[in-house]
């Protein structure tokens, strides 16, 4: 008979199993390294012929399916804005001949010296060649010579180079006949020299409106405008320097009638287009009027 087992070895409790896991064995983990390796080069392999000239043409495809871009439309030279600027050298010697300018300086007599008369008179042609400068003599007793500005001494009014008033202004009215007057602020100038000339045929720099300064309040008080006028003159070295760049009237020096007879010129003819376009404009409302009156 086999021998009983005791008591003690059937009460003893059985053994959990708690083995922990093994780890893989260097050849295992080279094993599991080429397999993931497999699969990363599987997923980056290059496709074939077949499939690269599908994909090319898909691509292709796109871009000619894509919207073409759109040219930015060039302004017509119509649409621009056009610039008059009318140079010396269009016009023939026949027309410039048609054109000069005048300046005068005067010397104050009676009481303060506030009356004035021509103590000199400068003209120019289209080129800014003097064609005439005079120093012209006063009949009357002259209380302010008006050094500082006019430059005018008692030397130059005695001197024989001093022609008589009569002369000069019977020079002058030649000099101007059947031409275009070109000035600043010729009111003064015609008249000292007992002059006038036709209102179409001046070219005043201290009357063009572009060239004049517009108030904030019309004037009412002041005698040398008229009532509620809003735009007055400028200075002609004001709108010599800011129009022209040229440097006229300097301080402590008298001026020069030739100097600023040819500054008015220039300022003239830099907006000679602009400047003929609104005289032939208001020649043509002129007409109108007197034609409705007669």
């Amino acid at each position: 008979m086999a021998p009983k087992m005791s008591d003690q070895t059937n009460n003893t409790p059985k053994k959990k199993n708690s083995r922990r896991k093994r780890r893989p064995t260097k050849k295992e983990q080279q094993r599991l390294r080429s397999n993931s390796c497999d699969i990363s080069t599987a997923s980056t392999q290059p496709l074939s012929s077949d499939e690269s000239t599908s994909t090319s043409v898909k691509k292709t495809a796109k871009k000619t399916t894509s919207t073409p871009r759109r040219k930015r439309s060039k302004k017509s030279k119509s649409s621009r804005p056009k610039i008059v600027n009318i140079l010396a050298t269009e016009l023939t010697d026949e027309e410039k001949a048609k054109y000069v300018a005048l300046d005068a300086e005067m010397v104050g007599i009676g009481p303060g010296g506030f009356q004035s008369r021509l103590a000199r008179v400068s003209v120019v042609n289209w080129d800014g060649e003097t064609i005439y400068d005079t120093h012209v003599q006063v009949i009357e007793k002259v209380t302010d010579y008006r050094t500082f500005v006019s430059g005018i001494t008692e030397e130059d009014l005695l001197s024989d180079n001093a022609v008589t008033f009569d002369e000069a202004q019977t020079k002058v009215a030649e000099l101007l006949e059947d031409k275009i007057l070109v000035g600043h602020g010729l009111k003064n100038d015609f008249k000292v020299l007992g002059i006038s000339h036709p209102w179409y045929a001046i070219r005043d720099t201290a009357k063009y409106e572009p060239f004049m300064k517009t108030l904030d309040a019309p004037i009412f008080s002041d005698p040398s405008h008229p009532n509620g006028t809003t735009l007055v003159a400028k200075k002609l070295k004001v709108l010599a320097k800011d129009k022209l760049g040229m440097i006229i009237q300097e301080e402590g020096k008298p001026h020069s009638p030739v100097e600023d007879a040819v500054a008015a010129l220039e300022l003239y003819k830099k907006h000679r287009g602009k400047w003929e376009k609104a005289v032939e404009w208001k020649m043509e409302r002129t007409m109108a009027i007197t034609q409705r009156a007669q």
